[in-house]
C-alpha cells in the first residue's frame, strides 16, 4: 500500500526541507499548521549542545523580541 508521503510535525509546525546547516544543527524550512505562514526552525543536535555544555542557552525561554506574534508583517 503505497500513499502520499506522510508530512513530518513538530509541535504545530509542518518541517519541510533543510535551508542550511551549522555547527550544531540544521535550519529546515516549516510552516505553522494553523496560520500557513512559513518560518525557519533551527534543530540542534543534542550531543553538540551537551558536549558543549550549553544546555543553559538552550533551555531559556525565547526572546520576546523573536516571537513571531509579535512581529509585524508591514516590512
Amino acid at each position: 500500500m503505497t500513499g502520499a508521503p506522510r508530512k513530518k510535525m513538530v509541535v504545530r509546525y509542518e518541517v519541510g526541507w533543510t535551508i542550511g546547516l551549522g555547527s550544531f544543527g540544521k535550519v529546515k524550512f516549516a510552516v505553522d499548521a494553523d496560520t500557513g505562514v512559513p518560518v525557519a526552525m533551527k534543530v540542534l543536535d543534542k550531543a553538540t549542545i551537551l558536549n558543549h555544555r550549553m544546555l543553559q542557552q538552550v533551555a531559556a525561554p525565547p526572546s520576546p523580541s523573536l516571537d513571531p506574534s509579535t512581529l509585524s508583517s508591514s516590512h
